[in-house]
């Protein structure tokens, strides 16, 4: 019998704890696992919370804020209607002042300008200064520069007529990549600042209405009421297309709406730059009368629909809140109490009349290739300076009560050098005074004294006129250097009866105004 032998294996018993930790070791891993899940669950929840709960929370915010808008608004309205507050106290209160220069006057260039409707785009085919004093006169100077005014040079803006430097140069702003708006701005800017130089004094800023605008504002307040100097025919006024119209209007009280103001504004072939900035000066105070008669401020919709227009069709400098400033400012300003006057050619230099502002002559075409340009008359003849000019503004303004209701002056040679009445007289005339005569004192045998002087008649009528007399002698004692006469002579009041006469002696010379300013 055999045998097989193999070696006895012994058997292994189970580990029941490594079986038991491997469990664990699983349940542990999964717990983990679904508390990581859990817990970017939870994260994800909580932002997506806070998302919701942020964006609740803005658009709180905006509601509370629309709401209190809302009951401002309302209880503006409310307090309006029931006049606790006006308008006029809520732009107080958020308007800033548009500055002053060191008299304490704010100056403004007030620019008219062609649209895309009208030809002359960007030309400034209207320019005045206002000069508001909100103080001491609680008046408004206002002086025109005609278009054809010839600037032989500037800081920034080259030569040219002025009407065509604003144009001119925001084209070179635009060229060098500056953006429309910017480059009008900016211009208006310079504009502003080379006007002031060539008058003499510091502007503050400058507003520029296209010929859209001004139409639409003065439909908007009712059109205005002016009484028309003398009939107007203009065969050429400027029409659709480039073609022409006639534009009429009869001597008399007329009431004109936009459209009819506009034309009465810019027509200048039957007559000149001269009347027509006077026509310009004249619509600009009738539709602030107007607007003042009507309670313009009083009115939300009418303030509403004029602030429409003005954003549409106007350009500043100013701020928002300097325009309103600028407002309340205008509204101190007594509507009696404007004086209005004009660069002109009516300069007596060829035996012609002076008027306010004769400053300007036309030189040769040929030396401007054929136009017809102004330039300021200088002495002496050569070079060419505005210092006529600077010192009419300046007298004009800095003496502004003496010019709102000037007394009539008549001047009379006693002694003096042969047509120094007449230069004197002339002299005057160019720089705002209203002088009504000049003559010898006597017709026949005419005294002479070793002494000028000044007289003033007795018991002058007009009680403003009156007023201003006394200022109006003190300034011409400043600059004739006469003294006054406080017992006249009645003879030299016996024909036209002035408010004040001047009497030439044998020791009065002629000097030009421009060396007695100062």
């Amino acid at each position: 019998m055999s045998f097989v032998s193999r070696p006895i294996r012994q058997e292994k018993k189970p580990n029941r704890f490594r079986k038991f930790a491997m469990i664990g070791t699983g349940i542990l891993e999964a717990a983990v696992h679904l508390y990581h899940q859990a817990k970017h669950r939870e994260e994800d929840e909580e932002k997506g919370q806070k998302r919701v709960r942020m964006l609740k929370r803005t658009i709180a915010v905006l509601l509370s804020g629309l709401l209190i808008l809302m009951l401002l608004i309302g209880a503006l309205k409310i307090l309006v209607r029931l006049k606790a507050i006006s308008l006029g106290s809520m732009v107080s209160a958020v308007s800033s002042s548009p500055g002053q220069d060191e008299h304490g006057f704010t100056n403004v260039l007030l620019l008219g300008e062609g649209d895309k409707d009208h030809d002359g785009v960007d030309l400034t085919d209207t320019l005045m200064v206002a000069s508001l004093d909100p103080v001491k006169t609680k008046s408004a100077v206002l002086v025109s520069l005609p278009r054809d005014l010839y600037a032989l040079s500037t800081e920034k803006m080259g030569a040219g007529r002025i009407n065509s430097l604003y144009r001119d140069y925001k084209n070179q702003l635009r060229r060098g990549g500056m953006k429309e708006g910017d480059a009008a701005e900016e211009s208006m800017r310079q504009l502003a600042k080379e006007v002031g130089t060539f008058l003499g004094i510091r502007i503050q800023g400058a507003i520029m209405l296209n010929f859209s605008g001004f139409e639409q504002a003065i439909d908007a307040i009712g059109g205005i009421d002016i009484v028309v100097p003398e009939d107007l025919v203009d065969p050429e006024y400027p029409g659709q297309n480039y073609t022409y119209e006639t534009f009429s209007i009869a001597k008399g009280p007329q009431h004109l709406g936009g459209a009819t103001a506009l034309k009465y504004a810019r027509s200048r072939h039957s007559t000149s730059d001269f009347s027509r900035s006077g026509r310009q000066q004249q619509i600009i105070l009738a539709a602030s009368e107007k607007a003042k008669s009507m309670g313009f401020l009083k009115n939300l919709s009418k303030v509403s629909e004029i602030m429409s227009i003005i954003a549409r069709n106007m350009q500043t400098t100013f701020e928002t809140r300097e325009l309103l400033g600028l407002t309340e400012l205008g509204k101190t300003i007594d509507r009696e109490k404007v004086v209005s006057d004009q660069l002109s050619d009516q300069n007596a230099l060829y035996g012609g009349l002076s008027a306010p502002g004769g400053f300007l002559y036309s030189p040769p075409r040929e030396q401007f290739d054929g136009a017809s340009v102004l330039l300021p008359v200088s002495i002496p003849e050569f070079p060419v300076t505005w210092t006529q000019i600077q010192k009419f503004v300046q007298l004009l303004i800095n003496n502004r009560e003496t010019f709102i209701h000037p007394p009539s002056v008549l001047i009379l040679n006693a002694g003096a050098k042969s047509g120094s009445a007449r230069l004197l007289g002339d002299e005057m005339v160019r720089y705002g005074f209203n002088v009504i005569k000049t003559r010898n004192f006597s017709k026949t045998k005419n005294p002479s004294f070793d002494h000028s002087w000044i007289a003033v008649r007795p018991n002058t009528s007009n009680e403003k006129i009156a007023a201003n007399v006394s200022t109006s002698v003190s300034l011409l004692q400043t600059l004739l250097g006469m003294t006054d006469n406080k017992t006249p002579d009645p003879a030299a009041f016996a024909e036209e009866q002035p408010d004040l006469v001047i009497v030439l002696g044998k020791d009065y010379h002629y000097t030009a105004f421009q060396d007695l300013i100062h």
